[in-house]
């Protein structure tokens, strides 16, 4: 299978991290030789990098509580894209949200980074915590950083780990939020986490504001087919960009629509980003029940996606940065895996009687989509038949269990959001 990569920026940032990245990273670390080393008076400023992945930045939480809980009073500064900064402000632990922005040129994106450099220079921080797993970029953006310290993930075949002054391994088998607090423990020949902290694992809660609720109630009942008396499932048929195989064939997502309609108990809401959103209105025509569905594909902030998704009973969704938003808004989930695995990105809870439910066929060839691979699919069919073979039956049935016994804590959100 050809990989499904329509984000030319990203393709561009790809190819100049595989072909430059080396050359930078080997100087780098030749002059990382002749660097002085700074002395340590604590840990009191703390930078955390992560350029990629909103849902990334979401499975970041528990290590920004971790960071608190560590080192009390220290700022915790973080470094992404301006694209994914909005969900930051969900976390009060973070200080500052410093962004470059990949969507408007890549040249522009460097200048950027480069001003970026130098205004984090002048912080001086005491701990740089680079939380890109195979990016060369991040390994030179942590390390021209100058903290004190800086930690990594190691990566095969690539010179990123030798720019961090400690390299912890990436482990295929945890959590990427074990990964994550790995990282800060920074003892790369211990366990990642201890066994009741992995069985244990929670994302901080998020909620929205008032009127963010209040413009995702009036979104809602501006639709003719919502029905406030009904519960409310909501469907995301999107898997971002960077890997588009994550998405369940449309065909299979329309019939998943047909059989949700059909129980006449559900309003049945359809997300997406504003670049999603003819994608979504395409597989909604297909499906032939357009007119029962609530299209708010490109209309929700993130901000208002999160309050939807507090008053969602169901959150039907591909392997997405979506799914950890609303795992952190509280949503139960049935949540489909494919080229990826859930070993990995699996939902977590952020809340007591939280449910989900994880469609994963597990084929001989799963999973084939590697974090140290830059998350290129390395697929044996035309199609991704890990995700084709996944039954709508199956993921309706799920849907159905997980309505047949009302969530309370949901349905006072609805409540309250009334």
């Amino acid at each position: 299978m050809t990989p499904a990569r329509p984000n030319r920026r990203y393709q561009i940032a790809l190819w100049l991290d595989r072909s430059v990245g080396p050359v930078a990273c080997g100087a780098l670390a030749l002059a990382k030789r002749f660097r002085k080393p700074r002395a340590s008076a604590g840990v009191r400023r703390v930078l955390v990098v992560k350029f990629w992945g909103i849902g990334s930045l979401v499975l970041a939480s528990p290590l920004f509580a971790e960071i608190v809980r560590r080192h009390p009073g220290a700022r915790i500064d973080v470094v992404t894209l301006r694209a994914n900064e909005a969900i930051l402000r969900f976390y009060p632990q973070v200080s500052q949200r410093l962004t470059v922005d990949l969507d408007r040129g890549v040249l522009r994106f460097l200048r950027e980074t480069a001003a970026l450099v130098w205004r984090v220079r002048r912080e001086r921080y005491d701990l740089v915590l680079d939380l890109e797993f195979f990016t060369r970029f991040s390994a030179i953006f942590s390390f021209l950083a100058r903290g004190t310290r800086s930690h990594g993930f190691s990566s095969k075949g690539s010179a990123r780990g030798r720019l961090h002054d400690v390299e912890v391994p990436f482990s295929g088998y945890r959590h990427v939020v074990s990964n994550f607090l790995s990282l800060l423990r920074a003892a790369p020949q211990e366990a990642p986490v201890d066994p009741d902290v992995e069985r244990d694992l929670v994302l901080p809660p998020i909620a929205a504001g008032e009127d963010a609720r209040a413009r995702c109630a009036r979104a809602l009942e501006s639709h003719a087919a919502y029905h406030p008396d009904r519960s409310l499932v909501v469907v995301n048929p999107n898997a971002g960009d960077m890997a588009l195989e994550r998405r369940w064939p449309a065909d299979r997502v329309a019939a998943l629509l047909v059989g949700l309609v059909s129980r006449r108990d559900a309003n049945v809401v359809l997300t997406g980003a504003p670049a999603e959103a003819a994608y979504v209105a395409s597989v909604a025509a297909g499906s032939g029940v357009a007119d029962r569905l609530i299209d708010l594909s490109g209309q929700l902030s993130i901000e208002e996606l999160v309050a939807l998704l507090g008053r969602a009973d169901v959150f039907v969704t591909n392997d997405s940065g979506p799914l950890h938003i609303a795992c952190a808004a509280g949503a139960s989930t049935a949540a489909l895996f494919g080229p990826e695995t859930p070993v990995l990105y699996g939902p977590l809870r952020s809340r007591e009687g939280q449910r989900h439910r994880v469609h994963y066929r597990g084929l001989g060839c799963s999973p084939c989509m590697f974090v140290h691979d830059n998350k290129v699919l390395s697929c044996w069919f035309a199609q991704a038949e890990c995700m084709s073979q996944i039954p709508p039956a199956d993921v309706l049935a799920s849907v159905a269990s997980l309505l047949t016994a009302p969530d309370p804590v949901v349905a006072a959100r609805r409540r309250a959001s009334a």
